[in-house]
């Protein structure tokens, strides 16, 4: 329900900025062990937390087009999820702000810097295709195959280099997608038992953006 899924998002919230504020009291960022980490945070927040807020808005537009309370009711509540991560992901990053260059104007760079074209195309495409093409596109390739292989390894990267305030989104933001994949999933199945016919529709979108998600990895191979 939707009382218990405010009350389990504001618990997460309340240790999270606990955290955060933790390691920015503490002066956290002297207790980072390689330089090279502060890049890979610059291209997080360059490359990664616009496509959650573009997913955001995604949801939002999808939401608004379905009949249904169910499917209404799951992509709002995604599309909550997804602006909640980006905002906590800088929050969580703007203590770097204070005292290394490179964090300020990220949102100008995601339409600029050639790199970055990328993953603002995966999303510019997703976002611009139908309704259901577009459930696929986000709901399995990029929270099925992108977000795990790049969650995961960030958030140990994080711990590696002591950044608790990084850690602690990176969690955060896990534990929200097994329910972003389950939806994923169970649109796809919905389609398919809807007409036999679907089966190739979806095995080509399947296979387009598989491959456009595996094209985003190359940013997280950088990190």
């Amino acid at each position: 329900t939707m009382d218990s899924y405010w009350k389990y998002q504001a618990e997460k919230e309340r240790k999270l900025y606990a955290i955060i504020d933790a390691f920015t009291q503490n002066n956290g960022h002297l207790g980072v062990t390689d330089a090279r980490y502060i890049n890979a945070l610059k291209l997080f927040l360059t490359g990664v937390s616009p496509l959650e807020y573009m997913a955001h808005r995604g949801f939002a537009h999808v939401g608004r087009q379905y009949p249904g309370a169910g499917p209404r009711v799951a992509c709002l509540m995604q599309s909550l999820d997804e602006i909640r991560h980006s905002q906590t992901q800088i929050h969580s990053l703007s203590n770097y702000n204070k005292h290394y260059n490179g964090f300020a104007n990220w949102r100008h760079q995601h339409d600029r810097v050639w790199y970055l074209s990328v993953p603002k195309s995966f999303f510019d495409d997703a976002v611009s295709a139908g309704p259901f093409e577009f459930i696929v596109a986000i709901g399995f390739a990029f929270e099925y195959v992108l977000t795990n292989l790049l969650f995961v390894p960030f958030i140990s990267g994080a711990a590696y280099n002591g950044d608790m305030g990084a850690m602690a989104f990176g969690f955060s933001a896990q534990s929200d997608e097994s329910r972003h994949m389950t939806l994923g999933l169970e649109i796809i199945k919905f389609i398919l038992e809807q007409d036999p016919d679907n089966l190739p529709i979806v095995q080509a979108w399947l296979d387009k953006w598989f491959w456009r998600g595996y094209r985003v990895l190359t940013l997280g191979g950088m990190m």
